[in-house]
């Protein structure tokens, strides 16, 4: 009965009621699954993008302590440090010059890296030199990591909490704005480096650096400053769910009346309203946590993560808040655009009605789909344009919102794909530098004890002729006297018998032939060392190849011969043309393939499964424009599923310390890339390596 005066109504008034209707009913849903739709994707997208800069803070957190640590890495092999950790080690007195020296390296150290700690720790836990206030001999062993490297060798990169009475010791330069006693804890990022006795190998100190994370803008700043606002922040856990700011930069966006342009200006030092964030962080450790937050007029779309220190214990949380300033815009204008469509649509059918309910209803009904088809998660499906009326209008922009969403989501992609990528520049880039800085120590290394060796060498191979000669002169005189003085008086001839005189006249030249072998093994052997070096050939020329594989071998030789069952090299050379190449870069590769055959052998040679471990090295000229040289093992091998990644960078089947994964990528960026040749490898689980370098004779 309630329905009765509709159908009481005239068909064309009922049509036109029906068709009113149902266009409002669909013009509504219409708004309604598009700004769900809008909402739930673009917060959808925000998460992911705060997580993806939350990622980028956390590598701008992380890049500091990796800096100190190669940095101090290097500091540990300092002949200066070296030498004071080895009087300490032996309870010498250090002569104040070298203590001088070492605190003047400790504290170019802090000035360069801009950190706060620098400091010489001896084998007794107590300081021997350090960089601030003089705290020499006091004990020194910052949440027991010293203690931790010294029974474990290994350099350890971390974040640690420590008290105020630790900073009040050191008395360092600290950050502008921090007063240490007010704060209940302070976060450091810590590298502890073993100092190792380069005879012995023996750890004799341990090399200390931090850097105070509280009110450090920059460390914050970067991110936003990246891109171009939005907040973050380090908190650290300094009890009980009891956070602390270490610092915080918030990109606080101003729009500017009467005008399009807008810009922002950075906060410093902002804390988050309430600790929500944090507590869902610490709940969900090495997982990222989100959340929305309203700061300084603007609403946020937070991500936060844990720090852990060495123990694993979560001591402080990394923030990142993307503003949804950009998609409030975004909802406001495709809102408003719908609301004016549906509009002018309505008033377009109340003319038209009778005459297009046909010409509506289908159009409708297609644009129902395509909603639909869209709303569960079809992105590519789009509304067909079967008229130009106020349906077809609504179908362009139903078009034109969606192609609106897909667009926003190629930008994002493109920006995380832009990180990937700048991220594994910088990868590559910092493993050139660190096989780079390798090789240049090593070269500098090599070519000074030659120069050293070479010295005294060429003074006795100088003056071994003239000995030789004096020497036979001296014993043809005493032939003289003996043929003339057949039977001398008693008491030379018991002087005679007493130096065994026969004995002496044969064995002297021998002596002095020995050494003069000896003198020439040397000369070589410094004669290789300069070879491998080349510190004086950074340019492209023409070299013998086989002077650079014997100079290789004769620096390796001591790995060839330490171990329980000796290797055995077998060289195949063949005729070989000078070859235009960087000398030292294809020295370097040469010493990276033999030391990793080496390895193999080594590895192999533990199981007792072979009893003669053997390296080959072959050489040939293939043809008037390459050469070739095959380097094969007969060690573990190296197994299919793994050898496509051999060449990327950081890639290693060695054990954790022991390898850095960077042989391989460096050799091949220099035979490839730096010469245009190919270097390929050929091998299977227990059937031995083989590297085969190819390399053009001339470059072009």
């Amino acid at each position: 009965m309630g329905l009765k005066w509709f159908y009481n109504l005239p068909i064309r008034r009922k049509q036109l009621f029906g068709l009113l209707s149902s266009e409002v009913i669909s013009i509504i849903g219409l708004m309604g699954v598009g700004a769900v739709l809008i909402v739930a994707g673009g917060r959808s997208l925000l998460v992911n993008q705060a997580k993806s800069e939350l990622a980028v803070t956390e590598i701008n957190y992380n890049i500091k302590i990796d800096q100190m640590g190669f940095g101090f890495r290097g500091q540990s092999d300092n002949v200066a440090i070296i030498a004071a950790a080895k009087a300490q080690a032996l309870n010498l007195a250090l002569k104040p010059s070298l203590k001088q020296q070492v605190r003047q390296i400790l504290q170019n150290e802090i000035k360069a890296r801009n950190i706060e700690y620098a400091t010489l720790v001896g084998k007794d836990l107590r300081i021997v030199v350090n960089a601030n206030s003089d705290r020499a001999g006091e004990i020194f062993d910052p949440n027991n990591l010293v203690s931790k490297v010294l029974r474990n060798p290994q350099q350890i990169k971390t974040s640690e909490l420590v008290s105020y009475s630790e900073i009040a010791k050191e008395s360092p330069p600290l950050p502008p704005g921090l007063k240490a006693k007010q704060l209940k804890k302070i976060l450091i990022r810590y590298t502890i480096t073993p100092v190792e006795d380069p005879k012995t190998q023996e750890v004799i100190g341990v090399l200390v650096s931090g850097d105070i994370v509280n009110h450090k803008k920059e460390i914050v700043n970067q991110t936003v400053l990246t891109y171009g606002g939005g907040y973050s922040a380090v908190y650290l856990l300094s009890g009980l769910e009891n956070f602390q700011l270490a610092t915080a930069s918030l990109g606080k966006y101003e729009y500017q009346i009467s005008s399009t342009n807008h810009s922002h200006k950075n906060l410093f030092h902002i804390p988050l309203p309430d600790n929500t964030l944090l507590e869902s962080a610490i709940a969900l450790p090495g997982e990222a946590a989100a959340q929305r937050i309203k700061m300084q007029g603007n609403i946020y779309t937070m991500a936060a993560k844990t720090v852990s220190n060495y123990t694993g214990e979560a001591i402080a949380v990394i923030v990142r808040g993307t503003p949804e300033t950009d998609l409030n815009a975004l909802l406001k204008e495709n809102l408003l655009t719908q609301t004016i469509v549906a509009g002018f649509a309505l008033v377009i059918d109340i003319g038209l009605a009778i005459i297009l309910v046909k010409a509506i209803a289908y159009p409708i009904q297609l644009l129902q789909k395509t909603t639909r088809a869209f709303s569960q998660g079809n992105l590519q499906e789009r509304a067909e344009i079967v008229t130009d009326d106020e349906v077809g209008e609504l179908a362009k922009s139903f078009n034109f919102m969606a192609d609106g969403i897909v667009e926003r989501e190629k930008t994002i992609n493109q920006q995380i794909q832009q990180l990937q990528d700048t991220l594994q520049q910088l990868k590559e880039k910092q493993a050139q530098l660190i096989q780079v800085e390798k090789m240049s120590s090593l070269g500098q290394m090599v070519a000074g004890i030659a120069h050293e060796i070479n010295n005294p060498v060429g003074f006795i191979s100088g003056n071994i002729e003239h000995l030789q000669e004096y020497t036979n002169n001296l014993l043809e005189i005493l032939q003289k006297y003996r043929q003339e003085y057949v039977d001398p008086p008693s008491h030379i001839q018991e002087v005679i018998e007493d130096l065994e005189l026969d004995y002496l006249l044969e064995d002297l030249p021998k002596i002095i032939s020995s050494i003069q072998v000896g003198t020439e093994r040397i000369s070589k052997i410094v004669r290789s060392l300069r070879n491998f070096s080349r510190l004086d050939e950074a340019e492209c020329k023409a070299v013998d190849l086989h002077e650079g594989i014997d100079s290789t071998l004769m620096i390796l030789k001591h790995k060839l011969k330490k171990q329980k069952n000796p290797i055995k090299l077998v060289k195949n050379y063949g005729d070989l043309a000078l070859v235009e190449c960087y000398p030292s870069q294809i020295n370097q590769v040469f010493m990276n393939l033999i030391a990793n055959a080496i390895d193999a052998l080594e590895e192999k040679g533990t199981s007792n499964s072979i009893s003669i471990p053997t390296i080959t090295i072959n050489t040939h000229q293939v043809d008037d424009k390459s050469v070739s040289i095959q380097i094969l093992d007969n060690g573990v091998g190296i197994p299919e599923e793994i050898r496509p990644k051999l060449f990327d960078p950081f890639f290693t089947t060695k054990e954790i310390g022991k390898g850095t994964g960077l042989g391989l990528s460096i050799s091949y960026q220099i035979i490839v890339e730096k010469h245009g040749g190919k270097l390929t490898c050929s091998s299977g689980s227990g059937k031995g390596t083989e590297f085969i370098i190819n390399i053009p004779i001339k470059q072009l």
